[in-house]
């Protein structure tokens, strides 16, 4: 980790720095995607079948949202023209090489609907328009397949502009346009595909529920997530990459409070549900709640998740302090991150636990929770291996700023 003031860390770095990366970590992560491919299959040998596709949706949603989640945060910032973000966007881009997993995960859990989602097994003929498999299938995969066509676009487009400046060309406006314009594409499309997969692979898995509050919950939490992630990103890899001047107390500060609002603002959101379904009282609103934060096995995780991703976090990032100092930020970080899965695995698992009369059952089969290595493993190199290809910090973002820096001169 690097806690070092910006003006000391390496104020002559290169922006075509490349990560330079101890070996075994890329051997860790192997052998966490082994243990995973390998409690995968035992889960799904001998433990129970709906407890392994189960803890399969978890790690689905949690690292699947995570690794959208960074890159739809550099299109955000491209969008907003932020001038602070060359080397976070750059991050953000490292995640593209594991969205084709991601997608691969989708495919095997549509392909095992039947195992794990209570409507194909008591079907709803209000909801057969909705909820059937062959159109769930469709729309899922066709959402999840443009918005990793888009990512891929943006970072393509992203890595040509820089090969261009490693050429000695100027990018034109144009090319800003165009890398703007499919930043835009991203942060549309990414509220109505993340919307889907909420209500799908969440609110589905308890069909007689609905919240019209719960799609913009899921996505906005998810993002928050992925700024989190970011943060654990920046500082594990910050010292390794050498950029330091575009990594350093101003930016973490920026991360931290971005960060606190969206923590305020998820748990803005949160009431907000709570309220509709209150004063509603309609018993087919209000179980989904009672069951997870108010009555039975399920309130201590429900509650904890809330706190620790979301409360603890809150206050402690009040502090300026904190949100300067890259190894304290980590830690809420980690919180953050620890919070947010936490009650994924509240909101998917009692619905079919409930739909299968085991209301006070919890999974607690270890191996195949295992899976989530193999998800952290995969991460972690598909990071490693873009950022070993590529310079850390993005060029056409770099240009950018440097455009508007001197249209700012000229207006002065």
């Amino acid at each position: 980790m690097n806690d070092q003031p910006q003006s000391e860390v390496n104020p002559g770095m290169n922006v075509d720095a490349r990560l330079a990366f101890p070996g075994w970590i890329r051997l860790a992560s192997i052998l966490a995607v082994v243990i995973g491919a390998a409690a995968a299959i035992i889960g799904f040998l001998t433990a129970p079948v709906v407890e392994s596709w189960l803890w399969l949706v978890v790690w689905f949603l949690v690292f699947g949202g995570a690794a959208q989640g960074v890159l739809v945060w550099a299109a955000i910032f491209r969008v907003a023209q932020a001038r602070w973000t060359p080397a976070v966007n750059r991050l953000g881009h490292s995640t593209i090489g594991f969205l084709p997993i991601v997608l691969g995960i989708l495919v095997v859990l549509l392909l095992g609907v039947r195992f794990y989602v209570p409507w194909v097994w008591n079907p709803l003929p209000e909801k057969a328009a909705w909820l059937n498999i062959p159109f769930m299938i469709i729309r899922n995969l066709a959402a999840m397949a443009l918005m990793v066509l888009l990512s891929f676009i943006l970072v393509r487009w992203s890595l040509e502009a820089d090969a261009a400046v490693a050429r000695g060309e100027d990018l034109s406006r144009n090319l800003h346009y165009r890398l703007n314009s499919v930043a835009v594409a991203i942060t549309i499309a990414y509220p109505f595909v993340f919307t889907l997969i909420s209500y799908d692979f969440i609110m589905s898995l308890w069909p007689t529920w609905f919240s019209t509050m719960f799609g913009p919950y899921y996505f906005t939490t998810n993002i928050y997530m992925s700024l989190a992630v970011l943060v654990v990103m920046g500082v594990l890899l910050g010292s390794h990459l050498r950029v330091g001047r575009y990594l350093g107390p101003d930016q973490f500060n920026d991360l931290g409070n971005l960060m606190l609002g969206f923590s305020l603002f998820s748990m803005g959101l949160f009431f907000a549900q709570y309220l509709t379904i209150w004063y509603a009282n309609l018993p087919i609103e209000t179980d989904f709640i009672i069951f997870r934060y108010l009555r039975g096995p399920w309130v201590p995780l429900g509650w904890a998740a809330f706190i620790i991703g979301y409360v603890v976090p809150f206050l402690l990032l009040q502090s300026r302090t904190l949100k300067r100092r890259p190894r304290w930020l980590f830690w809420v970080a980690l919180l953050v991150i620890a919070g947010v899965a936490l009650e994924r695995y509240v909101l998917v698992v009692p619905s079919v636990m409930y739909a299968l009369d085991r209301p006070g059952h919890l999974l607690l089969f270890p191996v195949s929770a295992l899976m989530g290595l193999g998800f952290l493993g995969a991460l972690v190199l598909a990071v490693l291996a873009f950022l070993r290809r590529y310079p850390a910090i993005s060029a056409a973002d770099e240009a950018l700023k440097e455009i508007y820096d001197r249209e700012e001169e000229v207006l002065v």
